[in-house]
């Protein structure tokens, strides 16, 4: 499963009545009586209860979150907790006693490339699920169209002046990177256009990438890209967060670094891309306009060029550096090797507090730093 949502999140997104009640109608669509159901990233458990009201005879609910507990509250409440079992755990790191006939999920975040999600999927339709097994949802559509909304524009890149100090170099680096909101049709300054489609049911590749283009439909000032998403859950049965929704997703903004006057019949074309690096996904879009008699013009933009790391932590990650530990690495490398299956988290402390004397304070701050290394990797 992709990194976890907290409690509150998960809260939103269950009382989201569009996105809810869509998943409701395609679980009562797809799951028969007597299925075992395979639900990822359970959260507060509703798509679980959901499968169980539909027939399902066996629930594997995942989630490693420490939240699936208020999901058994919820099913024991609700009389369903002989029938669904609980798992704290990522989904790629478990096995089922009996493969599932139906996967249900929702690792999106604003934009369905998010985290871990394609591994996830990827991973649970190779080892998890039945053959035939039904994907919930079975895609998600990415439509993107020039946008005219001066204040989503101003949101993202911040102010240029401020008190009497030029904080342009400040926004140059603020519009790389992409915000949401709620954005309106009337808003669009062109008709919306796909330019990527997960299919869950096939999908390997976590990258996504595509290109539109457009034809401006009328006069206005184009200040970014709106982005969004339309799932296909079932035949017939989906969601969007589109233009003109209230979703919990809401709409992505992919600002320009400056607005741009569009008049009807300019054309817009922009390649957007998702990259997975190190279990973060990498935007880029780059946009060009063109009018005719006038020479086109373009802006390349990247979340890398708004999270810019130093020189200094670039060297680090070449495969040419030669790395040694620092004070604190140390500190956590003495402690994992005592790690053994044996030893108590509170000896190693103590262990750590003899080797490195005058680093904590107190036995109850080794603990505490122990603690955290001991739930990050302990088996």
């Amino acid at each position: 499963m992709a990194d976890t949502y907290g409690l509150l999140a998960y809260g939103r997104m269950t009382a989201d009545a569009a996105r809810t009640g869509a998943y409701a109608r395609a679980l009562e669509a797809v799951v028969r009586p007597g299925a075992v159901v395979l639900d990822i990233g359970t959260g507060t458990g509703i798509l679980a209860l959901l499968a169980c009201r539909f027939g399902a005879e066996r629930v594997y609910a995942v989630d490693p979150a420490d939240g699936i507990r208020v999901a058994a509250e919820v099913a024991r409440a609700n009389g369903v907790a002989d029938r669904i079992e609980f798992i704290q755990d990522l989904s790629t790191r478990i096995t089922l006693p009996r493969p599932a006939d139906v996967a249900v999920f929702d690792l999106r975040g604003v934009l369905p490339s998010f985290q871990r999600v394609v591994e996830s999927v990827r991973d649970a339709r190779a080892r998890l699920l039945a053959p035939g097994a039904v994907m919930v949802p079975r895609a998600d559509t990415l439509f993107a169209a020039p946008l005219e909304s001066p204040a989503a524009w101003e949101d993202a890149a911040g102010p240029g002046q401020l008190l009497g100090f030029d904080l342009s170099a400040a926004q140059r680096a603020a519009v790389n990177e992409w915000t949401r909101g709620r954005v309106e049709p009337h808003e669009l300054l062109a008709e919306p256009r796909a330019w990527a489609v997960l299919d869950y049911r096939t999908v390997t590749d976590p990258d996504v990438r595509g290109t539109a283009e457009w034809s401006v439909a009328r006069t206005g000032t184009a200040h970014g890209l709106a982005v969004w998403f339309e799932a296909d859950l079932a035949d017939g049965i989906g969601f969007g967060s589109g233009p003109g929704t209230a979703t919990v997703y809401q709409t992505a903004f992919f600002p320009w670094p400056e607005p741009v006057a569009l008049e009807p019949g300019d054309r817009v074309h922009a390649e957007i891309e998702a990259r997975l690096v190190a279990g973060e996904y990498l935007w880029r879009w780059h946009s060009t306009v063109e009018r005719p008699g006038r020479r086109p013009f373009s802006f390349r933009q990247s979340t890398f060029l708004g999270r810019l790391p130093t020189p200094a932590r670039l060297r680090k990650r070449a495969n040419t550096f030669v790395p040694t530990l620092g004070a604190d690495g140390e500190v956590d490398a003495f402690a994992l090797a005592r790690m053994d299956g044996a030893t108590p988290v509170g000896d190693i402390a103590r262990a750590v507090m003899e080797r490195f004397p005058g680093r904590f304070a107190t036995w109850e701050d080794a603990v505490s730093r122990v603690g955290r290394l001991s739930e990050q990797y302990a088996a």
